[in-house]
């Protein structure tokens, strides 16, 4: 099926040719004509029995062009006006192809014009995909391996470890709001300082790291899950960490993850240091609920990747 688009190209290319070979036909049937009729006056000025006989087919065309001319000469102008009908036939043929060219020109330019439009609002569609993501989160949590620690202890412990972390984070002034619990949040709407805020608090764990393990031989392992939320999302803290400890489910206990959706958004606005690998969607079902969580990983080990800073 022929694409509508194209549909006035090929009409007016088909018109176009019809026009032409209608000109074409007319210039050949004058040259022909105007041959016959100079031959057929250079017989009759020789010969009188010519015109006798044969008057009654070349009279009514010459007649209609001179009207009031009777002389024998009729035939000859016959042929020359004739010829000279040439040229205009000329011109048409060069207007047609002419005005062929122009409608065809003015057709792509509207074509193009139209494309770009589209273009524009396809490519409006696809901001708004990401203009509704406006917050994001970062969820941390903390564990010890081969520890004694009893649980109000480790609640302490865990709360004084982010209490510091909270003040690093204070001496950045950025627009955020920190939550602390038995898990960390951190929400913000600014994505452009998401990297300045997650280094920060690697930086700071990485210290707190070095003195647990130094000081006290504790092996810490920390958790850390990145969401990012639209216009209409209800974000409250319980959510967050519930959805952080359904993710650790999945044996995610030790790495840095981030969700397909703040991925989107983090790599829309040109970062890409902490947007993570994908490692492909995973799926939490219990007796009220189905949730599903596309995940990326930004770091498989996330205590070994804290020593290291």
């Amino acid at each position: 099926m022929i694409h509508t688009n194209n549909l006035f190209a090929i009409e007016t290319k088909s018109k176009a040719k019809t026009f032409r070979k209608i000109i074409t036909c007319s210039i050949f049937m004058l040259i022909f004509l105007s041959f016959v009729y100079m031959i057929y006056w250079v017989g009759v000025m020789s010969d009188d029995m010519i015109l006798d006989y044969s008057g009654y087919l070349f009279s009514p065309l010459a007649k209609l062009l001179f009207p009031f001319d009777d002389s024998l000469y009729i035939y000859r102008n016959t042929s020359i006006l004739l010829f000279s009908l040439i040229f205009p036939m000329m011109l048409m043929y060069y207007f047609v192809d002419k005005t062929e060219s122009k409608l065809l020109k003015e057709h792509r330019a509207f074509l193009e014009h139209q494309q770009k439009i589209k273009l524009i609002q396809e490519q409006k569609n696809r901001l708004k995909e990401y203009d509704i993501i406006k917050n994001y989160s970062i969820c941390l949590s903390l564990n010890y391996k081969n520890s004694n620690l009893q649980d109000k202890a480790k609640k302490q412990l865990n709360k004084t470890v982010f209490l510091k972390l909270k003040g690093a984070l204070a001496l950045l002034n950025k627009n955020i709001n920190i939550s602390i619990n038995d898990v960390m949040i951190i929400i913000s709407n600014n994505f452009d300082d998401y990297d300045k805020i997650y280094f920060v608090l690697l930086k700071t764990l990485s210290k707190v790291q070095k003195i647990l393990n130094d000081k006290y031989k504790l092996e810490l392992i920390p958790s850390l899950t990145t969401d990012a939320y639209q216009n209409n999302d209800m974000i409250t803290t319980s959510k967050i960490e519930k959805q952080h400890y359904e993710i650790q489910s999945f044996k995610m206990q030790n790495r840095a993850l981030t969700s397909a959706l703040f991925r989107k958004k983090y790599q829309h606005l040109k970062h890409n240091k902490f947007a993570g690998i994908p490692i492909g969607e995973y799926l939490m079902m219990d007796e009220n609920s189905n949730s599903s969580y596309e995940l990326n990983v930004v770091y498989k080990d996330l205590s070994k990747t804290l020593a290291s800073l």
